[in-house]
């Protein structure tokens, strides 16, 4: 029992002076403008960063990238900050932004951390590529691609073209309205208030969707997830659901058409008697359920 509580103690006194120990932080702050034209389009390229997309009423990109190293000592922050390299210019109509490392992966003393805070004007393209980080966007009109690797994708309030490709990153999204694409792997998709046509392809992931008043069609194929279509007015749809190996579960007052029901599949279609024209809203999952539910009182993101 001593030696027990002699090794607590030493313990205790060994995180008291980790926690007393200083964190040097040196930051570098690159700022950058440039004229826009239309045609022009945002490419940005990160690494291990944290990328902020927002919109203002200039005919501007601008750009403000914050690089950070955090070390006790702080010689060893500013060497290591020295190895991350970046790139901010124009090559005809395409306004690069990348940062990267010298020295390939090798793994630096002190943390390092990436931010980038980019404004635009609102129909002004852009293609984002980000690799273990996060990227926030919002308020765009024209066209969205983003391609993300252990990276989490956060949307908000963008219209037109939208093609979302994500690994291991989680995407949320709300008040989405164009035609979209995205392909998950890997990774949970949330989405509220979504209007225009959709295409969903998605592997080992959980799908949340909330269709808003502006959805023109939804097209789910799904394996090894679970898919839930959140709606307080599921009537106002029509549907072809589909769950092989799994289950479909559905409001009782729903009246479905059984297409198929075997023990390997079930399938099912519902039609909305009071409209001539109405979404048409189309799941396959293999290996998972599908659930038509209310919204939950606390929302999606529970």
């Amino acid at each position: 029992m001593q030696r027990l509580f002699l090794f607590f103690l030493g313990s205790l006194l060994t995180i008291s002076v980790s926690a007393q120990e200083v964190v040097q932080v040196v930051t570098k702050v690159i700022e950058k403008t440039f004229n826009y034209q239309d045609g022009y389009e945002v490419n940005v390229e990160g690494q291990k960063a944290e990328i902020f997309v927002e919109t203002w009423d200039k005919r501007q990109v601008g750009l403000r990238l914050e690089i950070s190293a955090k070390h006790p000592e702080k010689a060893t922050a500013e060497t290591d900050l020295e190895t991350v390299n970046f790139v901010a210019e124009r090559i005809k109509n395409k306004i690069y932004l990348r940062n990267y490392r010298y020295g390939g992966a090798e793994q630096t003393e002190s943390v390092l951390s990436v931010t980038y805070y980019i404004t635009l004007p609102e129909d002004c393209p852009v293609y984002v590529k980000n690799y273990f980080g996060a990227a926030n966007i919002s308020n765009l009109t024209n066209r969205l691609r983003i391609f993300g690797e252990y990276s989490q994708i956060d949307i908000d309030n963008v219209k037109g073209l939208l093609d979302i490709r994500t690994r291991f990153g989680d995407v949320v999204g709300e008040k989405i309205d164009g035609n979209v694409t995205i392909n998950a792997r890997r990774s949970d998709v949330t989405l509220y208030e979504i209007a225009g046509n959709y295409q969903i392809n998605a592997q080992y992931g959980i799908l949340k969707l909330q269709p808003g008043a502006g959805l023109l069609g939804l097209d789910i194929s799904a394996e090894k997830s679970e898919v839930y279509l959140y709606g307080d007015q599921p009537e106002l749809y029509g549907y072809t659901l589909t769950a092989a190996h799994g289950k479909i579960l559905t409001p009782e007052n729903l009246r479905l058409l059984a297409l198929e029901d075997t023990p390997e599949v079930q399938k099912v279609q519902f039609k909305p008697t009071r409209k001539e024209t109405y979404p048409v809203i189309t799941v396959s999952v293999t290996f998972g359920d599908v659930h038509l539910e209310k919204i939950p009182a606390e929302g999606l993101r529970y």
